[in-house]
This record gives structure tokens, C-alpha cells and sequence, in this order.
């Protein structure tokens, strides 16, 4: 398969995109029929991979070969039950992931979602994506925008506080305000292309020329939850998790006003997420596994 579809494109990461590979499975791959030929096959010229003599003739009989063991693939495996759909891998953004993965394990439409593996999304999630050993991301990082497609998905419409349940910043609800806050250590997750330079609240702070008592940062939600229990911060989620962490003894949540969340936000500073795939029209999922997820996504995040 490698030989053919590569001698009738003659680039690597094209074959790798048709094939639904990663691009070292093909340059592997190559090396193993160069081996076995003793031949080079594939010179590398300016416009792509040019065959050699060899790899001319060998172009049909392979061609022949590959039908026949299509057509051997398709007798053994056509059965008339629908057969089972490829796991989707999933990049997705440590804010919303544990949430995401309880959507998808409670989804009515189980049998078209399909099994699911969520991957935390890495500084390289992009790379495995654009080797196509991840199938899309769900993040917040709009620098990859020249090389994958980026489309908005939504942001939260609302924000929930977290903190210990004996935390004294409990004694100012309901009135609960940002300056109050910032009386206290505060934590945040980050997450690239949102928070990985500075994060809203300390921005805040400093245009409202608010002290803050001290801010750190943490890059996994166990250590953003040891955290809290354990160092009296304070820390901001969106809803969805927020209902999660309802559930977890001596963990307390509780919603942050609209105008203090609009004072935080502005129009600008509002975590986006976005869906983001590779620009190839060749994907391992259909549209409506797509549309599935980024409903989930859409739903929770108008979650209160």
C-alpha cells in the first residue's frame, strides 16, 4: 500500500494523510521495501519522490498484488453486523477533559459516538496531530491556526471559585468579588493559548491596581486539587467541572457573579475553545462523530 499510493503521489506526508498513518510509519515502511528490493525505489527531487527504473516496473504487478489481497480482505471481513467503529484519540485541554470524558461515557448515542481516548493536549499534541496519530484537539491554542483548521466551538457562560470548604473566602458570599480574591494565594491550571503568558486575573489585578497576596500556577488538575486542599488558594473552573469537584469531600464551589465575571472577562479575555484538525479532507472520523463531540462541548460549556 505504501509502495503504490507513494509512486502515485510521490510525497511521504501525502501518503501518510491517504493512508491514515503517521509519516515515520511510511518512512519505515520505505526502508523496509528499499531493503527488500535492494534498491533505492525513491529518489528525493525538488518536486517530491521520483521512482527508479525498478520501481517502474515493479508499479503494476504491486498494483495487481494489492488488488488481490483487497479483494481476500473484503471476502473474509464482509459481515453483515455493522462493524466496529476506530477509536477516535482526542487531544483535549486539561480544563474540561475529566468533564468530557464523563459527556461521552453517559451519551445516549453510544453506538455512533463510538469508543473514545482522550490524550491530555501537550506542547506536542500538535506534532502527533500533524502525524495523524491523533485524530483532532479540543484546546485553546489559536497558534496553529496556518497549519490545522481552527474552529470555534464557544466559551463558558459562567465561572465557578474553588476552594477548600473551610476557606474564609466563603464568609463573602453571596457578595463574593474579585478584590477579594486577591487577598488570598490564588492557583490556576494553564493552558497554552490562554493562560500560558498571564493569566486573566492576574491582568485584572494589575489594571485595577489590585494587590494580589500571591499566584501560582499548576499544569494537571490532580496538582491544581492538591493544591487547594492543601496550601489555602483559591482557583476558578468553568461549570461543568465545577459540578465534578461538587463531589469531592472538602471541596467547595460556588458560582462567581455575572459582573465580576464580565469584569474579569472583558470582551477579550474569555477562554475560546476551539476544535482543531488537520486541513486534509481524509479523516479516520465521519462528520457526524465530529458534530457529536463538539455538541458536548457546546452543551457543557452553556452549562450553569
Amino acid at each position: 500500500m505504501v509502495f503504490k499510493t507513494l509512486y502515485e503521489n510521490g510525497h511521504a506526508n501525502t501518503t501518510a494523510i491517504e493512508l491514515q498513518v503517521s509519516a515515520p510509519k511510511v518512512s519505515r515502511s520505505l526502508t523496509i521495501l528499499r531493503a527488500t528490493f535492494n534498491d533505492e525505489l525513491f529518489y528525493r527531487r525538488q518536486q517530491g519522490l521520483k521512482p527508479t527504473p525498478l520501481a517502474d516496473i515493479l508499479y503494476e504487478p504491486i498494483c495487481h498484488f494489492y488488488r488481490s489481497v483487497s479483494h481476500i480482505g473484503q471476502v473474509a471481513f464482509d459481515k453483515s453486523e455493522p462493524r466496529e467503529l476506530p477509536t477516535l484519540n482526542i487531544a483535549v485541554t486539561q480544563s474540561i477533559m475529566s468533564s468530557l470524558a464523563i459527556t461521552i461515557s453517559q451519551h445516549p448515542n453510544s453506538e455512533q459516538l463510538g469508543k473514545v481516548r482522550l490524550h491530555s493536549w501537550e506542547p506536542g499534541s500538535a506534532e502527533l496531530l500533524r502525524n495523524n496519530e491523533l485524530d483532532f484537539g479540543i484546546a485553546l491554542d489559536t497558534s496553529l491556526a496556518s497549519d490545522f483548521n481552527c474552529e470555534l466551538i464557544g466559551t463558558p457562560d459562567s465561572i465557578y471559585v474553588a476552594a477548600r470548604s473551610q476557606h474564609p473566602i466563603w464568609q463573602h458570599m453571596p457578595e463574593l468579588r474579585l478584590e477579594d480574591l486577591a487577598t488570598h494565594p490564588f492557583l490556576y491550571l494553564e493552558s497554552k493559548g490562554f493562560n500560558d503568558k498571564i493569566d486573566p486575573f492576574e491582568m485584572y489585578c494589575r489594571n485595577a491596581n489590585i494587590e494580589l497576596e500571591k499566584i501560582d500556577k499548576v499544569s494537571s488538575r490532580e496538582a491544581w486539587f492538591c493544591h487547594l486542599m492543601t496550601m489555602g488558594s483559591v482557583a476558578f473552573l468553568p461549570a461543568i467541572e465545577a459540578e465534578a469537584c461538587k463531589k469531592i469531600s472538602g471541596l467547595r464551589t460556588e458560582a462567581l457573579a455575572a459582573e465580576q465575571v464580565k469584569l474579569l472577562h472583558g470582551d477579550r479575555m474569555s477562554p475560546k475553545y476551539y476544535f482543531i484538525e488537520n486541513k486534509s479532507t481524509t479523516h479516520r472520523y465521519t462528520p457526524k462523530r465530529k458534530a457529536l463531540i463538539s455538541q458536548m462541548v457546546v452543551d457543557f460549556l452553556k452549562s450553569k
